[in-house]
């Protein structure tokens, strides 16, 4: 039994055709046709034979379809035809080898696919011919229904890119007269579409009929002009006028070879200059399924040439990566490979003129000496000429720039290019298409991969601790990797821990990682982009050495450097289309380890040590002049610290909103705590003092206001630990966090000073509370109030007793918790503070709700969101409500709940989407 889907619908059984039913029958049979051997489900049925609502009996009327097919089809168990219920789900229809047409067009597509990779382009056209022939007009012709019409139509369009493919096939082959009739017919049906135009246009200008090929060009500008207003697309213009010139370059391919070389039909030589690829690959799956999809695209629906660039920094692995898919994806390219070394990034080379790289192709191709034109555009010309129609790669190592690449870029859309450089090539992605492929830094799996493949996975798996630390210190950069294991190879007695150990040292792990090779010193391959730097980038690469790190912006940048920001961020643009530098995140820079210690040493030969410091000094006066006036901002109540003006050439960032200042702070989080360090460790100690009290005060973002600090500023050692105990805070690691805060509070009790005791054990009741510690946290905070108390710092009692309030609400104490809390609202009214006074409000609340006092309770949590609407502090209604739509839950008012926690919802979808979700998901809302 034989089915067709491809034109009408029918039904064979030898020579005769069968009758099956109506045009429910009909649309059953084609759906299942369309997914045979496959379930299709009953609720897919349903849907596809009714557009609109189905009726009630949708069910039994297509099982009633189902029984009139099988009597129809007459077939047993596991034969074509035969129609399987799965369950009482769906139903399954089997189809052997060869029994329907649909299944056998792709097989042949398939078929014809293998033959043009294997370089047989006759057999591959014979295969398309054949797979076309299997057509007898549209896909499922008659029959109606949203879904047949949009699985048709698919199929429709299948045929059409199939004939397009099959088309350029032929024409490549020099059989331009066999497929003028068949393009005729496809153009009349669709008479604005531009590649089968393009294809009519090229075989009658073959087959001597220009005029025609003229008119056909005419007819398509004349619609396209009065029935859209179109001008008709570039590419169909420019091989009009090509026609009109009789240019060689679209004339059949016999005569373009004879034309261009000299020759008279002789075979162009076959290229392989794809150097050997790295027996020690490992990783780059996503850049490599990347590469390959692209291909696959361009075979299956033809168009441009396939332009990939390649891009990264130095040592991370891009001709390894482009030599690897080549070689991996040679046997698709029968008519050859190409290969050239452009020396864009080399020592002591200069980079290959495009003129040169093309004589070598030419060359490789078999064009003689005496043939081989002298101008550039000549030679582009003839090169483009002998790879059109063709099937080659061309890999364009190490380039310059796109003005060296774009003459060696074939014209032909069935070649590829592949290509690298440790420039963003972003004018041949703009003009020419190119893809970018950029890479990063391997992970730490792949990197130990490396290792293991490199030193043998015995030797990794003896010291896995070793192994980690040394792709770490190596950056996970391909190329340091490499050099570390083969300094590990030719010395097997040096273990992979001695070796960490020399790598540990940051000012001599360039040395450690020289092996005395050129082409692999990280020195010499790093200064190979650095040596095309911009005098002004290449000292703001310099710099970059002394900033605390991990990362920058353009205005602390600007500031480390004295230059306005607009040339600052020209500068840090240019390091990143030179890869010296990454924007990790959209307007922050980094760089990896390797890098920055190359740009440290580069600032010791190049920098005084007085510019150094000077840079630091700015840098540093950046990042507090802005901290301070974002923690003024979050705090309602003045902060009693002045600064000086910041140093001449260090311009802090304009913080305008609380908003702003609460993003700011949590965006530089852990640039500051590097900060505090740096600026200690360099001696800039009113920097690491300041700071830490600035840091100390915003540890509570709800009241980000510290105390004045002691005048001088006191020991700076307990300023210093104060704040790195902030710090490690923020960064969650609480236990160097408490380390640091429990040392300050002993240089303050050590002093006599109650003033910095009360501020400490307050930082340190905030980080113990992060623990879940309460009941030591709790004890801090009492002791924090007393001591405040008794030196008579309001605000600091204000606060320690608001928390006191809350952690004695958590340990269960509801009645302390009331106590503590109704007198630190007492405090906040008398300073004025209404932002804190709603906070203490809620917690207030909470202890109202621990006792059982829902109407009080409910009455608390009021108060506080009138106060904080009038403030317009979103971000405090939406935990406002959250405690109020808990209480009225708790106290079986469930639809008031219901209410205000969808306030708090629609609140916090403005304020941040993915806590919205959750929260959604959570109260089911």
């Amino acid at each position: 039994m034989r089915f067709r889907v491809l034109g009408a619908l029918e039904a064979w059984s030898g020579q005769t055709r069968i009758s099956f039913g109506g045009p429910r029958e009909q649309r059953v049979l084609a759906l299942l046709l369309l997914e045979a051997n496959r379930t299709v489900s009953l609720s897919h049925l349903v849907d596809a034979l009714w557009d609109e609502k189905p009726p009630a009996t949708a069910g039994k009327q297509i099982r009633n379809a189902v029984s009139r097919l099988r009597s129809a089809l007459v077939a047993g168990p596991g034969e074509t035809g035969h129609i399987a219920a799965v369950g009482d789900t769906g139903y399954r229809m089997a189809v052997g080898d060869g029994a329907l047409d649909a299944v056998e067009f792709d097989r042949q597509v398939v078929s014809a696919e293998s033959a043009r990779v294997a370089g047989d382009l006759a057999e591959c056209a014979e295969l398309l011919g054949r797979a076309l022939d299997l057509w007898r007009g549209p896909a499922l012709a008659g029959l109606s229904g949203r879904v047949i019409e949009a699985r048709a139509a698919a199929w429709n369009e299948r045929r059409l890119a199939v004939q397009e493919t099959w088309t350029d096939h032929q024409l490549a082959l020099g059989r331009h007269t066999e497929v003028v009739a068949p393009l005729s017919a496809i153009v009349a049906e669709h008479p604005l579409r531009e590649k089968p135009v393009s294809q009519l246009m090229l075989a009658l200008h073959r087959g001597g009929r220009q005029s025609e090929a003229l008119a056909v060009f005419h007819g398509l500008r004349t619609r396209l002009a009065d029935d859209m207003g179109l001008d008709v697309p570039p590419a169909l213009d420019q091989l009009h006028q090509r026609i009109l010139a009789n240019d060689p370059a679209v004339a059949a391919p016999e005569k373009q070879r004879a034309t261009e070389t000299g020759t008279t039909g002789a075979p162009v030589r076959v290229p392989r200059q794809l150097p050997a690829a790295s027996r020690h690959f490992t990783g780059r799956r996503r850049q490599l399924k990347l590469l390959d999809e692209l291909l696959d695209h361009a075979v299956q629906f033809g168009g441009t040439a396939v332009i990939s660039a390649i891009d990264g920094t130095a040592g991370i692995g891009k001709t390894t990566l482009a030599i690897h898919w080549a070689q991996r994806n040679a046997e698709r390219f029968p008519d050859g490979q190409l290969h050239v070394n452009l020396r864009g990034f080399a020592p002591g080379a200069r980079p290959v003129a495009p003129v040169e790289a093309i004589r070598g192709f030419l060359d490789a191709l078999g064009v003689p000496a005496e043939s081989v034109p002298e101008e550039l555009d000549a030679r582009a010309a003839l090169y483009r000429t002998l790879l059109a129609g063709r099937r080659v790669l061309v890999v364009l190592d190490n380039a310059r720039d796109t003005d060296q690449v774009r003459p060696l870029l074939p014209g032909s859309t069935s070649c590829a290019v592949v290509i690298t450089s440790r420039n963003q090539l972003t004018g041949l992605i703009a003009a020419e298409g190119a893809t970018p492929v950029t890479l990063d830094l391997l992970s730490p799996a792949e990197s130990l991969d490396l290792l293991a493949r490199r030193l043998g996975p015995e030797r990794t798996a003896a010291e896995p601790g070793a192994a980690a630390e040394l792709v770490e210190l190596c950056a996970r950069l391909p190329l340091a990797l490499s050099i570390a294991a083969a300094r590990a190879l030719v010395s097997p007695r040096l273990s992979l821990a001695d070796l960490v150990t020399a790598l540990r040292d940051v000012r001599h792990r360039l040395d450690t990682l020289d092996i005395g090779d050129a082409s692999t010193d990280l020195r010499a391959v790093f200064s190979w982009s650095y040596g095309h730097l911009a005098e002004s980038t290449a000292r703001m690469f310099r710099l970059l050495s002394v900033h605390p790190g991990p990362d920058i912006t353009v205005p602390a940048a600007a500031s480390l450097t004295g230059v306005p920001a607009a040339e600052a961020r020209r500068a840090l643009y240019d390091l990143t289309r030179a890869h010296l530098v990454m924007e990790h995140i959209p307007g922050r820079f980094t760089f990896h380890d390797l890098l920055r210690a190359y740009a440290g040493e580069l600032s010791g030969t190049h920098d005084s040590e007085q510019e150094r410091r000077t840079a630091l000094s700015r840098v540093l006066d950046h990042y507090l002049h802005t901290a301070h006036a974002a923690a003024r901002l979050l705090s309602p109540v003045p902060i009693p610290l002045t600064l000086g003006d910041p140093d001449p050439g260090a311009v802090p960032e304009t913080v305008t909103d609380r908003r702003q200042a609460a993003e700011w702070m949590d965006a530089e989080e852990q640039v500051l705590m590097a900060t505090v360090t740096q600026a200690d460790v360099n001696g800039f100690d009113v920097h690491s003092d300041r700071l830490g009290w600035i840091l100390m005060g915003v540890s509570d973002r709800r009241d980000p206001n510290p105390a004045a600090p002691p005048d001088p500023w006191g020991p700076r050692r307990s300023g210093v630990h104060r704040g790195l105990g902030t710090s490690y805070a923020w960064l969650v690691a609480y236990p160097a966090a408490i380390t640091h805060l429990e040392h300050c509070a002993g240089v303050y009790r050590d002093l006599d000073d109650s003033t910095g005791v009360a501020h400490t054990y307050f930082g340190l009741s905030s980080v113990l509370e992060h623990r879940g510690r309460y009941q030591e946290a709790l004890e801090y905070a009492e002791q924090a109030a007393e001591l405040f108390d008794t030196v008579g710092h309001q605000h600091g009692e204000a606060r320690a007793r608001n928390a006191a309030g809350w952690l004695l609400g958590r340990l269960g104490d509801f009645p302390a918790a009331l106590t503590q809390c109704q007198r630190g609202l007492g405090l906040y009214r008398e300073l004025g503070d209404r932002l804190m006074q709603a906070v203490c409000l809620d917690n207030l609340g909470y202890a109202h709700k621990g006792l059982g006092n829902y109407p009080e309770a409910v009455d608390v949590f009021e108060r506080s969101l009138e106060l904080t609407r009038e403030l317009g502090d979103t971000a405090e209604q939406v935990v406002t409500l959250g405690l109020l739509g808990d209480t009225q839950h708790a106290a079986g008012d469930k639809a008031a709940a219901a209410r205000t926690r969808r306030t708090a919802l629609t609140i916090l979808e403005g304020l941040d989407p993915r806590e919205a979700a959750v929260l959604r998901e959570v109260t089911h809302l």
